[in-house]
């Protein structure tokens, strides 16, 4: 653990040498603040001309904050690990003591631990639906399970870092189950099912389920494990 967490701090320098990476750490504060106060002030502009209130949708727009929260830390650590690959500084990590799992735990598994708390604190502060404690967890840890499979997905199949760029535009079929959600009637939006968006949409709109819950994370489960396997093969 020791060597992993050295090897964490390794990164965290990395990163505050990158300024495309470092400015993705407050971003999603940032992207929660505009949304906390941007969206009702629009949608009293919108009932003053038009009649029309954005207020039902309020909970897709408390999912996509939820879900992008993660993201940018699956993306801060995805090009990392492909700079390190570019530089084959990554091969050089294969033949230490923080290979393959742990070299995977310094670069996603602990910054998602601080994604996933990010989640936490964003959703409570900047909400703009009506959402319960064991909601927000429920759809926290979902989110943040998506955003390791992202990020796994990214250094799977990208050679570098410009094919990582290219690839992390991908990273927006994360978000497709949680508009099917709100958008196509049961039970054609259960096609989505396969997608982990969909069951943060699902706890998101109907309150934290058991069963909900559990697909969500079994979903992640399969996503996650299919590009770990594929990423250490490639290794």
């Amino acid at each position: 653990m020791g060597r992993t967490m050295k090897l964490f701090q390794i990164g965290l320098r990395q990163i505050a040498k990158d300024g495309m990476l470092f400015v993705l750490i407050p971003a999603p504060f940032i992207v929660g603040l505009a949304f906390r106060f941007g969206i009702p002030l629009t949608n009293r502009l919108a009932e003053d001309m038009f009649s029309f209130s954005f207020s039902p949708w309020y909970g897709l727009v408390d999912g996509f904050l939820v879900m992008l929260t993660p993201l940018f830390a699956a993306m801060i650590a995805a090009f990392l690990m492909l700079e390190e690959r570019d530089e084959d500084i990554g091969a050089f990590y294969q033949i230490t003591p923080v290979e393959g799992y742990a070299y995977l735990t310094a670069r996603i598994g602990v910054p998602m631990l601080w994604a996933f708390v990010s989640s936490l604190a964003v959703l409570s502060l900047f909400r703009l639906s009506e959402l319960s404690w064991s909601t927000i967890l429920s759809s926290s840890v979902i989110s943040t399970l998506t955003g390791i499979s992202m990020s796994m997905m990214v250094v799977s199949f990208a050679a570098n870092r410009v094919e990582g760029l290219a690839l992390s535009k991908l990273m927006g079929i994360s978000f497709l189950g949680l508009f099917i959600v709100w958008f196509a009637p049961a039970p054609y939006s259960f096609f989505a099912s396969f997608l982990p968006s969909f069951w943060v949409g699902k706890v998101i709109m109907d309150g934290t389920h058991i069963i909900a819950f559990a697909l969500g994370l079994l979903s992640c489960a399969i996503w996650i494990a299919f590009f770990t396997r594929k990423f250490m093969r490639r290794i």
